[in-house]
């Protein structure tokens, strides 16, 4: 106290003080340090942690579930004897119940399913099928104004994918998805056909993309009876690892099948899609979905409304698609250009239903119910009815539940624990969502959200306890000197500080502003401090999720939540006050349309802003197993020390910084020390290869990217699906790899060149190979991107030879003398062999049998394995070729259900005759091959690669 007794004597010079001074407010003491045993006073969130051990365990060891409930008994009985005779051990055998409880809960778990009798329907026959509608989403654009199906023109396509895309509806159609709950079907013989009832299953479900006319004349209602003449067939799967699947996303929603009708059939054609006679079934969930595609439509309109407003309160389709999904919940008006800002900086969750948005409705009725002085069971009562409400009118989707639940469960946890850690709140919570559906807690949001309450409740509010909020107490009440002694030295000392300069500002300014104003101006300051130190401690807390689910470096996510978040507090309850005004007035909503528009712009520039810098796009491989078990321990670790004494509290945020640096830090490229690596990647109908030499050189050969899969049940144009963005890059992050040495385009089809511009931007390689490729302008597209990313444009012929690490490369095509087309061509596919050893590769693109005639004047082109030319086409592998190469394996790259027959009959015979062990990827999936420079060791679905 020596230092504030010589500063004391001169903040007690006499001080203007009231005759009639009203009471003050008493100054909240710091909380005394809580002692390393604190974990007793948070069992719960223990609880929950040892809960999610169990279920861990569960997902990667199969335990039985009969073994697991007889072993609690045991452990019940060791834990009352622990009680008894040694109660320092029992937290042991409680400790083993809560994990043993979390394995058993995750192994009775019933994993979705396909459902059998619509697998059965799914075989691609043209057959009638009839049933209920449950979900219909709003009409909108199939594809964007002003582009073609894919962003191609006919041109840009080989002459076998033409026809394909001559089939494809002429832009500016609409589009519908509905699903369908199937009550009978046709079932096709040899004989006859016949109609028969479909059991009544939550899975018999089809989902239907409904394709209308620019101006549709109605549209498809929930509750509807429709009969329709569709090809089934199951969603298409990418066999990588690492790869996200699309049919276990659908199983989620109990849909097994999808095909694609036309609401009105072309001239002489006949009608696909029939409305049956009958009532509408109504249902609570028809009307609500009803509530949701109106309120939609609406929001879709706001350009209309606005257009004779200043360009700052005017709305674009853009804006209406963001207020569409903040407000109700569909993503489908998003397009990938529009998620791309937010994406980059961490922020994306800012802009559709989430847990925040529900945290924010929530918070808002909670604090109006405490305003109106309505207590704490009727305030939690209206807030938890007002949430469930919302929730609901959005669709209720599965992140919406879990985050409703959560706010639920706190809220009601808060009467039960309110005197309590809130970390017992978070267990609580946590244990309930935990067992009532284990396998939730690998789900995105909902980690997300646990790790963010958790990080503020139990670091981010203790360590500001004793520091920032224990300074903006002290400014209350300055003049206030006997509160002085009672405060820890240092904010004792902070408190004089502030009355010295108080005292020296009243005489040169005044009264108001040295007692008033200076107090409400550090109060501000530091209540900033506060809002910027939570959001670095919960960034810093996701690290992990985003390096797991989104493979990013958010370098900007604390600037920009820092700075949107503000606005989307006041955004989201004047959005829905716009979806109310445009329900009930719909020429009053032009006021609150400006109000939102103008925050929905501050906060657009910002994320526009800082997502265009390149900085801020910085992507990573999956963490292993051990980078996420230590990252996750550490965090613990960091909230344990958040509640102890001084020191373990000041090396709280230290640990929090590192398990965050841990969930980052790069990892080792997976594969063999001692042979090269070769992986078809399975990207559909396309080429994606991939190369790692033995030490650790990479080189990607294709990136993919039709961009929409060939089956007629699921046609999805290119700006929705990116192959590069989400096939082969996170195949390739599966591996952990962060960059690539080297890309090479075999030649300017859309189906080898379409996912590069993501590879490029997510993996900067130093060097970018091509042939000779005429200049159309996807290909220059893809040279301008490579310029901007620093990448190195590397030109090859054939006679080129050079070293990738240990891997010799041979260019066999072009010739130097070649030149191409107008348009690109199968035959400017640049040729090449991969040599390790006595083993080779022999990578031929699509070369056709003219360019194939070109190769076979070189000298020694016989490879151990052939990639199979333009996917098993009959333009290419010739016998004379086959002959020349003598492969003894061979790999085809080719989608399922493609439309082109590929591969050919003809050459799975010729290669069978050749007695050439051959694999593809429609089939086997992601094939990869050892070459240790002796023998190939072929390994299906890259199962056990090291």
């Amino acid at each position: 106290m020596a230092e504030i007794s010589q500063s004391v004597p001169i903040a007690l010079a006499p001080l203007p003080v009231p005759a009639a001074s009203p009471a003050l407010p008493r100054i909240r003491r710091a909380r005394k340090p809580e002692s390393s045993a604190s974990a007793a006073l948070i069992p719960l969130f223990y609880s929950a942690l040892l809960f999610f051990a169990g279920i861990v365990i569960a997902r990667y060891q199969y335990l039985r579930p009969g073994y697991l409930l007889a072993g609690l008994l045991p452990l019940a009985v060791v834990a009352v004897a622990a009680i008894r005779k040694t109660p320092r051990l029992t937290w042991l055998p409680i400790a083993a119940i809560w994990v043993t409880l979390g394995a058993w809960s995750a192994e009775t778990e019933p994993a979705p399913a396909a459902d059998p009798t619509i697998l059965q329907l799914s075989d691609g026959l043209l057959r009638t099928v009839e049933g209920t509608v449950v979900d219909a989403g709003p009409v909108r654009n199939r594809y964007p104004v002003g582009s073609s199906p894919a962003g191609l023109s006919t041109t840009d396509l080989p002459l076998e994918d033409r026809d394909f895309k001559a089939a494809a509806e002429a832009p500016g159609e609409q589009m519908q998805r509905v699903d369908l709950q199937l009550k009978s079907a046709e079932w096709i013989g040899e004989n006859s056909d016949v109609m028969l009832p479909v059991a009544q299953t939550g899975t018999a479900r089809i989902r239907l993309s409904v394709l209308w006319p620019s101006r549709p004349p109605g549209t498809i209602r929930c509750g509807q009876r429709l009969r329709a003449v569709v090809r089934l067939e199951p969603p298409d799967v990418f066999h990588d690892p690492g790869v996200w699947s699309r049919a276990a996303y659908l199983e989620s929603q109990q849909v097994t099948a999808s095909a694609t009708v036309s609401a009105i059939p072309r001239e002489g054609a006949k009608p696909q899609l029939t409305w049956l006679d009958g009532p509408r079934k109504f249902s609570l969930a028809c009307l609500l979905n009803q509530a949701r595609n109106s309120a939609s439509n609406r929001l879709q309109r706001l350009p209309a409304l606005t257009a004779q407003l200043p360009r700052l309160l005017r709305a674009t389709p853009e804006d209406s698609a963001m207020l569409t999904a903040l407000i109700t919940g569909d993503r489908t008006y998003l397009t990938r250009n529009l998620r791309a800002g937010f994406e980059r900086t961490g922020s994306f969750h800012l802009i559709v239903v989430s847990g925040l948005h529900l945290a924010i409705l929530a918070g808002c009725v909670f604090a109006l119910a405490r305003r109106l002085r309505l207590g704490q069971v009727t305030a939690t009562a209206i807030t938890l009815a007002t949430t469930l409400g919302y929730a609901v009118f959005t669709g209720f989707a599965v992140p919406v539940q879990r985050s409703f639940w959560m706010i639920a469960l706190y809220l009601l946890g808060r009467l039960l624990y309110r005197n309590r850690s809130p970390l017992n709140v978070i267990g609580f919570a946590s244990i309930c969502l935990a067992a009532v559906s284990p396998r939730s807690i690998f789900d995105a949001s909902l980690l997300m959200t646990l790790l963010s309450v958790a990080a503020i409740a139990g670091i981010a509010l203790p360590l500001m306890e004793r520091t920032l909020q224990a300074r903006i107490q002290a400014t209350k009440d300055l003049r206030l000197i006997s509160i002085d002694p009672k405060l820890p030295p240092k904010i004792a000392q902070f408190r004089v500080t502030i009355r010295l300069i108080a005292v020296h500002l009243q005489a040169a300014a005044s009264f108001r502003i040295a007692w008033s104003s200076l107090p409400f101006a550090i109060r501000s300051l530091l209540r900033f401090g506060e809002i910027l130190f939570v959001t670095l401690v919960v960034e810093l807390s996701l690290a992990l999720p985003m390096a797991i689910y989104f493979h990013r470096i958010t370098v900007y996510a604390l600037p920009v939540n820092l700075l949107v978040l503000p606005l989307l507090t006041v955004l989201v309850p004047s959005a829905m006050l716009l979806t109310l005004a445009l329900a009930v007035w719909p020429a009053a909503a032009v006021v609150p349309a400006s109000a939102c528009l103008a925050i929905l712009h501050a906060g657009l520039w910002i994320v526009h802003r800082l997502g265009s810098l390149s900085l801020g796009d910085l992507r990573i491989p999956d963490p292993t197993p051990v980078q996420i078990a230590a990252a996750l321990l550490l965090f613990v670790l960091s909230i344990q020390l958040a509640r102890g004494r001084r020191l373990e509290h000041k090396l709280a945020f230290a640990v929090l910084l590192f398990a965050a640096a841990i969930a980052v830090w790069p990892r080792a490229v997976d594969h063999s020390h001692d042979a090269l690596l070769f992986e078809a990647i399975d990207v559909g109908q396309g080429d994606s290869l991939l190369l790692i030499t033995p030490n650790g050189k990479t080189l990607l050969i294709d990136g993919g990217g039709l961009g929409f899969t060939f089956g007629a049940a699921d046609r999805r144009p290119q700006s929705e699906f990116d192959v590069g963005e989400e096939v082969v890059s996170p195949a390739l992050w599966a591996r952990g790899i962060r960059r690539l040495d080297a890309v090479a385009l075999t030649h300017a089809h859309h189906d080898h060149m379409g996912g590069l511009p993501a590879i490029l931007r997510n993996f900067r390689p130093r060097e970018l190979w091509v042939g000779n490729n005429p200049p159309v302008a996807a290909y220059r597209e893809l040279l301008r991107e490579a310029a901007g990313l620093g990448v190195a444009v590397r030109s090859l012929h054939a006679g080129d030879r050079f070293s990738l690490g240990k891997m010799s490369l041979r260019v066999l095509a072009p010739l130097p003398g070649y030149r191409p087309g107008s348009q690109p061509a199968n035959n400017d596919s640049l040729v090449l062999q991969a040599r390790y050893g006595a083993t080779s590769i022999l990578l031929t693109g699509d070369a056709e049998a003219p360019e194939e005639q070109a190769i076979l004047r070189q000298q020694d082109i016989e490879s151990t394995i052939l990639k199979v030319g333009h996917h098993g086409s009959l333009t290419s592998t010739r016998p004379q070729f086959l002959a020349a190469v003598h492969p003894a394996w061979a790999i085809i790259s080719d989608g399922r259900r493609n439309s082109f027959g590929h591969p050919r009959p003809e050459i799975l015979a010729e290669l069978q005759d050749a007695h050439v062990r051959t694999f593809r990827t429609d089939i086997d999936g992601a094939v990869c091959f050892l070459l240790d420079g002796r023998a190939v060791t072929p390994n299906p679905l890259c199962a056990h690669d090291p």
